[in-house]
């Protein structure tokens, strides 16, 4: 299974470099994923793109809700917590806590050969479903 991870923040890909090599320290994530960083296309006249996403490479949905976890210690670590999403065909899910109920929710949302997307609601986009997951009641079910 392969997933995409965003890191929404005003630094620019200092985040993103950062949660990066996060992942990479942990054992329970290097075990059974394999996470490789994905530059921009640079524009014409600059040097070279920095990093726009994570390419993560995960063995199972286990490893899914490892990934998770560690995202949710990184934020958890940062002075100012950036919003991380993950993403896979379309579904996209916001990690914001590393409880076992959001480690449940972000693998039921992304798990299984197609993510099972959550109804449309308020005019959500018909290539996916958008939807927190953190704290009781919130993402998809």
């Amino acid at each position: 299974m392969q997933v995409q991870i965003v890191v929404d923040g005003t630094d620019g890909d200092q985040s993103l470099t950062s949660l990066y090599r996060w992942l990479l320290q942990d054992p329970e994530v290097t075990r059974d994923a394999v996470v490789l960083p994905v530059a921009d296309r640079p524009g014409a006249g600059e040097m070279g793109g920095a990093f726009e996403v994570l390419n993560a490479v995960l063995t199972h949905a286990v490893a899914l809700g490892g990934l998770a976890v560690s995202c949710a210690a990184w934020r958890a670590s940062r002075p100012r917590a950036p919003v991380i999403r993950i993403e896979r065909d379309g579904v996209t899910v916001t990690v914001e806590d590393g409880s076992p109920d959001t480690v449940r929710r972000v693998v039921e949302a992304l798990d299984g050969p197609e993510p099972r997307a959550a109804p449309e609601e308020d005019g959500a986009a018909a290539d996916g479903a958008h939807g927190a997951v953190g704290g009781p009641g919130q993402g998809p079910e």
